[in-house]
């Protein structure tokens, strides 16, 4: 596992918490262009994504190892913990454990287009093989062939140009299949870590409305009945930060001022 920083060490602590089969990178650029030099950006590639010598394990053993590569760093003070798609799934679980260590505090936290899936067990094996096709396939195509598969399609409700960069971007030569295989189900195995009432205030989860993710809603509602729920319109998987980044960056700043 690997940490992008960007910014003053002495800023306020935002960590950000990329999606599937992506790298730190992305949030680091997002970073670059919208959050401004006096905030602190902490973005680690999860483990399986920088190199094939270490294997992605599960949404927990991230969580567990972003905590300690954040304390190591001396960022034990986080403004604000972001995640986007998986990303927020990793999210919830890292702020769980955080409520249980005296040796970090998280203050807000913003769960972007996270897909809370807890799929069966015949339907989790349809999407390891879905994942990996593509991912294969993705290594010898170019990229116009990779944008125009019928997957990528359908997660970014056609909007094809606005994504690009995203799914371009990813690793596809460094994603091993056990990488593949442990990711996909980290998505599809979500079992709602418990958070306390008070981080529950503190939390933000937001949906596009045209993305599959949001199906997910109800049972997060459910689970955390005392968080903030809000619609980022009719965009596609995680669509709020691509089509509105400044937007996306306000939204940040406002919940880092109310740490």
């Amino acid at each position: 596992m690997t940490f992008d920083t960007w910014g003053p060490e002495t800023g306020q602590h935002v960590a950000m918490l990329c999606g599937s089969f992506m790298t730190g990178g992305m949030m680091l650029n997002f970073a670059r262009r919208y959050l401004g030099n006096d905030v602190h950006v902490i973005a680690p590639t999860y483990d399986g994504h920088d190199s094939k010598d270490l294997t992605f394990d599960s949404r927990k053993g991230q969580a567990k190892k972003i905590l300690t590569g954040l304390k190591e760093r001396g960022c034990t003070d986080i403004a604000l913990l972001q995640g986007l798609s998986m990303g927020a799934e990793v999210a919830v679980e890292m702020y769980a454990l955080s409520e249980q260590d005296p040796d970090i505090t998280i203050h807000r936290c913003l769960f972007d287009g996270g897909p809370f899936f807890a799929f069966p067990a015949w339907l989790r094996k349809i999407m390891r093989f879905k994942f990996k096709s593509f991912i294969h396939s993705a290594r010898t195509k170019s990229e116009e062939e990779i944008m125009k598969n019928r997957m990528v399609r359908w997660i970014v409700h056609g909007d094809v140009e606005a994504y690009r960069g995203m799914v371009t971007d990813m690793p596809f030569d460094v994603l091993t299949d056990e990488t593949i295989d442990n990711e996909s189900d980290a998505c599809y195995t979500f079992d709602f870590p418990e958070l306390s009432v008070e981080a529950q205030k503190r939390s933000v989860f937001s949906w596009s409305s045209n993305e599959p993710a949001r199906k997910s809603a109800k049972k997060i509602k459910a689970h955390y009945p005392l968080a903030t729920f809000r619609d980022a319109g009719e965009m596609g998987h995680g669509g709020f930060m691509l089509h509105d980044p400044e937007g996306y960056a306000r939204l940040m700043r406002a919940l880092m001022e109310n740490v």
